[in-house]
C-alpha cells in the first residue's frame, strides 16, 4: 500500500468517524458543553480533575487504569521547574541522564521515553547531534501529563515507557496577567510574561501571549546559554457550540562552550580518575544552536448529548546547528601525570527536521442494555523528515590524534573550518497512520470496563544524495510494519473511594536503527500488563495508587559493546538485539492535598529487566527510586522541599587494567563501573506581600552531592548538578 494512499484512507477515516457520531446524535437534546466534557484536565492545585491522554476518554486520575502524574501550573510554579527535564526529575519512575552537557535522555521502566504529545497530538523526542530534542520551556504549559507503561492505543509504535503530554496554555475569559524574574547560580537569570484575555466581539475572541528569555552560565566550565521562547495563540467561538484556536511557539536553544564530553572515569594506569564536576575536554568556541517553530490548529465541537468531536494539527520545524570538539574518553586514556593521552574528537553537523501531525476523534455516551457507557473513535497521522545536509569539517589547525594534556587544558584550540552546502547528505522519512477506537462500559455501578484497539501502519526509509552533485543515489533502509494492537482495562470500586484496576496493553515498537553490518532490526513486539489499587482521600483532594507491572518483550536494542560509537556509515552507533527481556516492578504514588494548607506529591518506583538468561539489563537505570516533594502554607509564608533516592546504576566498559603491550599501549578489560544509592534534597520558601507579589527561593542540591548522572558512555561519567539556588519575583495583575 502506497504512502499516499495510506494518508488518504487515514484522513477520509478521521472525517467519517466525526460525521458518523454527527448524524448518529444530531436529533438529540444539548445537555453539555465543549469545556466540560473534551477540554479536561481543570486543575485545583496540585490535582487535576480529569485526562484523556491514555484512552482519548474523559476519565479522573482513579478511573484510567495505568500509572499516570500530572503536573499542574501551581506545582510547576512552586517548585520554579523552568524547564521539562526538571519536570522529569521530580516524575515517578522517571530516570534522567546525560550524555553531556547539552543531551539529556529520559527513562521510564529501564525503557526510553520518545513518544510526546503537544495537545495531545504526536510528535518524537531524540537526542542525537542531528536530532530535534528541543523541549520547550515550561512558561507555555498549562500542564504536562506522564503515563508511564504502554500507550499503543492512542500513540501507535512504541515503547512500554511513558508518553508525555505537553498541554498548552489556553486563552482566557477575563483578562490576566503575570511576570517573573529569576535569578541565581552560575550567573542565572531569567525573565517571563504571561498576557491573557479577550480581543474582540464580547470575549468571543480571545487571545494569549506567553513569552520568556534565560540567560545562564553553567556548572561546567566554559558553558554559556540563551535561549529565547515566545508562544501565542488565538481562540474563538465560531459559534455557541464550536471553538476554533490557533497559534505557534517558538524556541531556540543557542549552547555556546558546551562539553560535548563526560569526565574520564580511568587513567591509563589502571587507576580510577576523579575531575571536579566543572570539568570540560571543550573548546571555548563550541556551539550548538538549535531553532524549533511549531504552528498549530485545534478545532472543536459539542454536537449535543454529551458528544463531541475534535481535530487537531501541529507543524513542527527544528534546524539545528553545531560545531563541536572535545577531548575524547573513547579512544584514549589520559596518563596520570602529564595528562596526555586523550583524542580530539570533532564534527559539524547541520540538520532540519520538519514533521506534520494530525489527531481526529469524536467521543460520547451511549445507551445499550438498559445502561450508558461511553465510546470514542478516532485516528492520527504522523510523518517526520529529517534532512541531514551536506556539511563538515574541511581543515584543522590542530592533530586529531593529540590532545593536549587535560591538567593544562584552558578551552582555547585554534578554530577549524566549515562548509555547509546547503544541499542534503540524506533524508530519512518516517510516516504513521493509525486508527483507534475504545468504549467504556458500564455494566453495573462499580463495575467499568474499557476495551479498544488500534491498527498502526509505519514506515521509513532513507534517500541519500552524492555529497558532490547533491544527486539522488540510493533509498536505504526501507522498512514497514503493519500491527493491530488490543487494550483491555478493567475497574472495580471497592469502595466509594477505592478502586482495584487491570490493564493489558499490546506492545509494538519498529527500530529505525542498525548492527554492525548495518542491517535493520526487527521491531520489538510483547505484552504489558499493569494492576492495582487507586483511591481518593479527603473529599477526593488527594489521590494515591499502588500498582505493579510486568512486560515480555523481544527484539530488544541495546548499543553493541563489540562495535565502536557512531562507527556505521551514516554516522550512527551500532545496536544489537536482546531477547526475552522480561520487565517486572512496582509503583507507589501519591497527589493533591492533605489539609488545605498542606500538599504533597511523589512516589516510589521498583523496576527490575533481566533477559532470557535471567541477567539483569538495562542497568543504567536504578532498581529503586523514590521522588517526595510537600509544600505548606503557613499564613503568607510558603515552606517546601523534597527528597530524592536511588540505588545503584551500572555499565560495563573496556578500561584499562594496569598491564601495557609491548608497545607500551594499556591492556584494556571490561570492568563495572558504578554510581552507588545517593539522596538529593530540595527546599523551597516563598512569601506573598499581597495576594498578586511573592518573592521565593529555590535550592537543588541542598547538601551540595557528588554523583554521577551517567556512567560508561564514551567511557566517562557526566556529573549531576551540584547545588544550586535560584530566588524569584512574581507578580500577577
Amino acid at each position: 500500500m502506497s504512502a499516499p494512499f495510506r494518508t488518504s484512507v487515514s484522513r477520509l477515516a478521521l472525517l467519517a468517524a466525526l460525521a458518523m457520531s454527527s448524524a448518529a446524535h444530531a436529533q438529540a437534546t444539548d445537555d453539555t458543553t465543549v469545556d466540560s466534557v473534551l477540554v479536561t484536565g481543570r486543575t485545583e492545585g496540585y490535582q487535576v480533575k480529569g485526562t484523556n491522554t491514555a484512552t482519548k476518554l474523559p476519565l479522573t486520575l482513579r478511573e484510567t487504569p495505568q500509572s499516570l502524574t500530572v503536573f499542574t501550573r501551581q506545582r510547576i510554579e512552586d517548585f520554579n521547574l523552568i524547564t521539562v527535564a526538571e519536570v522529569f526529575a521530580q516524575t515517578p519512575g522517571v530516570n534522567v541522564q546525560q550524555y553531556d552537557s547539552n543531551r539529556i535522555l529520559f527513562n521510564a521502566r529501564g525503557f526510553a521515553i520518545t513518544n510526546f504529545q503537544f495537545d495531545g497530538v504526536p510528535t518524537q523526542y531524540t537526542t542525537g547531534a542531528g536530532g530535534n530534542s528541543v523541549l520547550s520551556d515550561t512558561s507555555i504549559y498549562e500542564r504536562i501529563e506522564v503515563v508511564r507503561g504502554a500507550t499503543g492505543l492512542v500513540t501507535g509504535a512504541g515503547d512500554p515507557s511513558a508518553t508525555i503530554n505537553m498541554v498548552r496554555k489556553r486563552p482566557t475569559e477575563d483578562f490576566r496577567a503575570s511576570t517573573s524574574l529569576s535569578a541565581g547560580s552560575w550567573n542565572y537569570r531569567r525573565g517571563e510574561f504571561d498576557i491573557s484575555g479577550p480581543l474582540a466581539l464580547n470575549g468571543k475572541v480571545r487571545g494569549r501571549l506567553v513569552g520568556a528569555y534565560t540567560d545562564r552560565e553553567s556548572f561546567v566550565r566554559f558553558q554559556h546559554d540563551r535561549s529565547p521562547s515566545l508562544y501565542g495563540v488565538v481562540e474563538v467561538d465560531l459559534t455557541d457550540n464550536t471553538r476554533l484556536r490557533v497559534g505557534a511557539d517558538y524556541l531556540r536553544t543557542d549552547s555556546q562552550g558546551g562539553a560535548w564530553s563526560a569526565s574520564p572515569l580511568f587513567f591509563r594506569d589502571g587507576t580510577r580518575a576523579e575531575f571536579p564536576r566543572s570539568y570540560s575536554a571543550g573548546a571555548k568556541w563550541n556551539r550548538w544552536e538549535r531553532d524549533s517553530y511549531n504552528a498549530f490548529g485545534v478545532l472543536e465541537h459539542d454536537f449535543g448529548a454529551g458528544w463531541v468531536g475534535r481535530v487537531a494539527y501541529n507543524n513542527r520545524s527544528t534546524d539545528t546547528e553545531s560545531l563541536l570538539l572535545a577531548g575524547s574518553n573513547s579512544t584514549g586514556f589520559a596518563d596520570r601525570t602529564t595528562g596526555r593521552g586523550l583524542t580530539i574528537s570533532d564534527t559539524y553537523t547541520v540538520s532540519e527536521t520538519r514533521e506534520q501531525s494530525v489527531d481526529a476523534y469524536a467521543s460520547g455516551p451511549f445507551e445499550a442494555f438498559g445502561r450508558q457507557h461511553e465510546l470514542v473513535i478516532g485516528g492520527n497521522f504522523f510523518n517526520r523528515n529529517l534532512r541531514t545536509i551536506n556539511a563538515g569539517i574541511t581543515s584543522r589547525p590542530y592533530v586529531v590524534s593529540a590532545f593536549p594534556s587535560i591538567y593544562d587544558w584552558n578551552g582555547d584550540i585554534g578554530l577549524p573550518g566549515v562548509s555547509n552546502t546547503g544541499k542534503p547528505r540524506s533524508i530519512a522519512n518516517t510516516t504513521e497512520a493509525g486508527l483507534y477506537a475504545a468504549v467504556r462500559l458500564n455494566p453495573t455501578d462499580r463495575l467499568k470496563i474499557i476495551a479498544g484497539g488500534r491498527f498502526s501502519d509505519w514506515d521509513t526509509k532513507t534517500d541519500n544524495y552524492n555529497v558532490t552533485t547533491a544527486a539522488y543515489t540510493t533509498t536505504t533502509g526501507r522498512y514497514g510494519e503493519s500491527r493491530i494492537a488490543p487494550y483491555l482495562g478493567v475497574l472495580y470500586d471497592l469502595t466509594s473511594n477505592l478502586t482495584a484496576f487491570v490493564s493489558y496493553a499490546d506492545v509494538f515498537q519498529p527500530q529505525n536503527l542498525r548492527d554492525k553490518n548495518f542491517e535493520q532490526i526487527a521491531p520489538k513486539i510483547g505484552g504489558n500488563w499493569e494492576g492495582g489499587l487507586k483511591a481518593e482521600f479527603f473529599d477526593k483532594r488527594l489521590y494515591a495508587s499502588l500498582n505493579g507491572f510486568y512486560m515480555e518483550q523481544d527484539n530488544v536494542a541495546e548499543i553493541d559493546p563489540t562495535a565502536l560509537p557512531n562507527s556505521l556509515p551514516d554516522g550512527s552507533t551500532p545496536y544489537r538485539t536482546v531477547s526475552g527481556v522480561k520487565t517486572k516492578g512496582g509503583e507507589f504514588e501519591v497527589s493533591g492535598a492533605i489539609t488545605p494548607a498542606w500538599s504533597i506529591t511523589g512516589g516510589y518506583t521498583y523496576t527490575h529487566n533481566e533477559d532470557a538468561k535471567g541477567q539483569r539489563v538495562f542497568t543504567v537505570n536504578p532498581l529503586h527510586m523514590l521522588k517526595l516533594n510537600s509544600t505548606y502554607k503557613l499564613g503568607r509564608w510558603t515552606l517546601g522541599g523534597g527528597v530524592q533516592w536511588q540505588t545503584e546504576v551500572f555499565q560495563n566498559m573496556n578500561a584499562p587494567t594496569g598491564r601495557f603491550t609491548a608497545a607500551g599501549a594499556p591492556i584494556l578489560a571490561a570492568t563495572r563501573v558504578t554510581q552507588g544509592s545517593y539522596v538529593l534534597a530540595d527546599a523551597l520558601v516563598r512569601y506573598a506581600f499581597t495576594d498578586k507579589i511573592s518573592v521565593g527561593v529555590n535550592a537543588t542540591n541542598l547538601f551540595d552531592k557528588h554523583y554521577y548522572r551517567n556512567v560508561g558512555y564514551f567511557n566517562g561519567g557526566y556529573w549531576g548538578e551540584p547545588r544550586r539556588v535560584l530566588f524569584n519575583l512574581r507578580a500577577r495583575y
